[in-house]
């Protein structure tokens, strides 16, 4: 069902009308001028792509549908792409200037005012207003207050959890008082160091997608060039037979899927370029992740090895049957699923403690620097209460954990270097013995404390920030090797159905 949903979303966007409308949610204008010239360039390329395979005319007209369907597709991506990265941008000013504006007037509506006027017209400038006009109003409908209603929309219009952690700082700030010089420098220093991993992830997409463009245009320029080859190889023979290799309907048909598979290889290449930049898109499932979570906290291994042995049991009892009735292959399969089944539980083990670390990894970084912000006006146990409440997913259930073994043990290291200990993160573990430290001795070297914290938030943000690129990476380069694959296997047919023609025709010669 999900699947005709999808299908019919896509044959939808290829009325321009529809496209233009979806393009004007993302705050941009499509006019029929551009929609028209992008059909007659798509049609041109594909036209002298389909000349250079020299496709009869029913490939050639699949070929042109599928080009007819992808492009309101990647029409609607570039689009969103700019919307992503608008937003970001967005975010990014807004932040920066509502710290400014509250260093200088202490007062959350004189700062929204003040940063309105950097925005033109827009989705930001909307959502600053209509918490401005919920100020000046002064009834709040959900009871947390009229500054924590007020600023909700802008949290729930981006999704940002930077957003929020600025707005707690600012509502604490203008309700309770309080210093917030050093908290400003902090998020300011943090958001510098957001933007630039932001935009340095974009340019390596960019040089991926780049990368990726070229591998089809020489993939394509190869498999035609070997078949205008193999064409020429019948001027060596002196055939009489004028027919030419791009007739022969194999050849027809496989460049066709050839070629399908490479547009459907650029349109995923452009769909990796669309991201949301502010809540982390590329992250895995919550449920998988809670799933993966349970799996390795409450990890038995006598009992994973048992399970292991009761599912190759069966498969290790229809190996001996294949090998005592002389099919040694069928036999040879089902020993090498026996093996897998003896160590599949080691297998999913290390798979779920994997993913759960480097989701945690994304996590942390947000969570620690919230705790510096929190540590400027309250001790560690408060400061570990309050960022536990404002915290979802995995990483709460060690927050709790963490919380739970404060309450049995106050006071011992080994309830804070407990906290994650069992995922491979040395970084938390300095963290938490620099909190300890905080723990015993007090605020009074909070300064230099809070510099050592910082200085260990940002290491786990550009660890987090290298696994995520390593991760791209990897995504990226599979990517890169379809068009070699595919041109591999093409060459290989190609080869394949030009000998056989040599071999015919010299077969013919022998017998003349």
């Amino acid at each position: 069902m999900e699947g005709k949903k999808k299908l019919w979303g896509m044959l939808r966007l290829m009325n321009p009308k529809n496209l233009a409308r979806e393009v004007d949610v993302y705050g941009y204008h499509f006019s029929w001028k551009a929609h028209v010239m992008l059909i007659l360039g798509a049609l041109a390329g594909m036209g002298v792509v389909g000349m250079l395979f020299q496709l009869k005319a029913i490939y050639f007209f699949v070929l042109i549908a599928a080009v007819g369907i992808a492009l309101p597709i990647l029409v609607l991506d570039m689009y969103k792409k700019m919307y992503e990265q608008k937003r970001f941008a967005d975010v990014a000013s807004y932040i920066e200037q509502m710290l400014y504006s509250f260093q200088k007037t202490g007062k959350i509506i004189a700062s929204l005012k003040e940063c309105r006027e950097i925005f033109t017209e827009g989705q930001m400038r909307h959502s600053i207003e209509g918490a401005i006009a919920c100020m000046e109003g002064g009834k709040s409908q959900s009871g947390e207050g009229i500054l924590r209603t007020s600023l909700a929309n802008i949290e729930e219009q981006y999704g940002c959890g930077k957003i929020a952690m600025v707005h707690e700082l600012l509502i604490s700030t203008e309700e309770y008082g309080g210093e917030t010089d050093r908290s400003v420098l902090i998020l300011l220093e943090d958001m510098e160091q957001w933007k630039k991993r932001g935009y340095r992830l974009l340019a390596e997409k960019k040089k991926s997608h780049t990368d990726n463009i070229v591998s089809i245009v020489v993939s394509i320029i190869l498999c035609a060039v070997a078949l205008y080859i193999l064409d020429e190889m019948k001027l060596m023979f002196a055939m009489e037979d004028s027919s030419s290799i791009f007739e022969i309907p194999m050849i027809q048909f496989s460049s066709t899927l050839f070629l399908l598979f490479l547009l459907f290889v650029f349109i995923k290449s452009v769909r990796n370029l669309t991201c949301d930049w502010l809540t982390d898109a590329e992250g895995s499932d919550a449920s998988y992740l809670k799933k993966s979570y349970d799996l390795v906290v409450h990890y038995d291994e006598s009992k994973a090895k048992r399970k292991s042995f009761l599912l190759a049991g069966p498969a290790l009892l229809m190996a001996l049957i294949f090998f005592m009735g002389g099919w040694r292959g069928a036999g040879l399969v089902c020993l090498i699923a026996v093996a897998i089944f003896l160590v599949q539980h080691r297998m999913g083990y290390h798979i779920a403690k994997k993913d759960v670390t480097a989701a945690l990894y994304r996590v942390l970084p947000q969570w620690l620097m919230e705790m510096a912000l929190l540590l400027q006006n309250n001790n560690v146990q408060v400061s570990l209460i309050k960022s536990t409440q404002a915290t979802q997913g995995i990483l709460r259930e060690e927050l709790t954990g963490l919380l739970n073994g404060l309450e049995e043990n106050p006071g011992r290291l080994s309830a804070y270097t407990s906290f994650c200990g069992r995922f491979d993160l040395p970084e938390v573990a300095s963290c938490m013995k620099l909190l300890h430290a905080v723990a015993e001795t007090g605020t009074g070297n909070i300064k230099i404390q809070m510099s050592h914290l910082l200085e260990r938030v940002y290491a786990m943000q550009n660890q987090a920030d290298h696994l995520r690129s390593d991760a791209h990476a990897f995504r990226m380069k599979i990517i890169f090797a379809y068009p070699v694959g595919a041109a591999t296997l093409k060459l290989l047919l190609d080869l394949t159905l030009g000998m056989m023609v040599m071999f015919r025709v010299l077969g013919n010669m022998g017998g003349m």
